[in-house]
């Protein structure tokens, strides 16, 4: 992950993209709770690609709620205009490009600012998850031998784990017992 990228976008760019992400993330999670199709097109002026348009997969919005919440409200304040958009912050561009990675997974498609640098190939991203009452013994949201590049996101929920149980999100060639 690297919100650099970002840095070429020019200021006026970068603000109106925060607001439309900022209001978007709204929107996904509001459609979300009211459990109608969230769908989006990119403004032309603001990003780049195909601007076909978007639609939420509902899986990905419950699996990615907490961080949607927590990015939108991290950025309110430069969404509403209070606190001023700056591309030479770094912390601001971190917050930014989670949003927006965040909501890329939600809707399983690019979203490229106009001027933004080219951004590295992630690799793959895979998400896993397991939500169940009890962990008597061992459970991952996602278990592979390993990783050389890309996002992966694991999970569990369990009500509870037993005495020598094991939960873990995300295992990479650990051993199970």
């Amino acid at each position: 992950m690297d919100p650099i990228t970002l840095a070429g976008v020019t200021a006026v760019a970068l603000n109106e993209g925060v607001r439309f992400l900022y209001d978007q993330a709204g929107e996904v999670l509001r459609n979300f709770r009211e459990r109608r199709a969230a769908a989006t097109s990119l403004p032309t002026e603001l990003f780049e690609g195909d601007q076909a348009e978007l639609v939420a997969d509902p899986e990905r919005i419950a699996a990615l709620e907490p961080e949607l919440r927590l990015l939108r409200r991290d950025l309110g304040e430069y969404a509403h205009g209070v606190d001023p958009v700056d591309p030479r912050d770094s912390e601001l561009l971190a917050l930014v490009d989670g949003l927006r990675r965040t909501l890329e997974a939600v809707y399983g498609a690019p979203i490229v600012f106009r001027g933004e640098q080219e951004r590295p190939e992630d690799g793959p991203r895979i998400r896993g998850g397991v939500e169940v009452k009890e962990v008597r013994g061992y459970v991952a949201g996602i278990r592979a031998r390993s990783a050389t590049s890309g996002e992966l996101t694991g999970s569990v929920r369990a009500d509870s784990v037993e005495e020598g149980g094991r939960a873990v999100g995300v295992d990479l060639g650990g051993d199970p017992g």
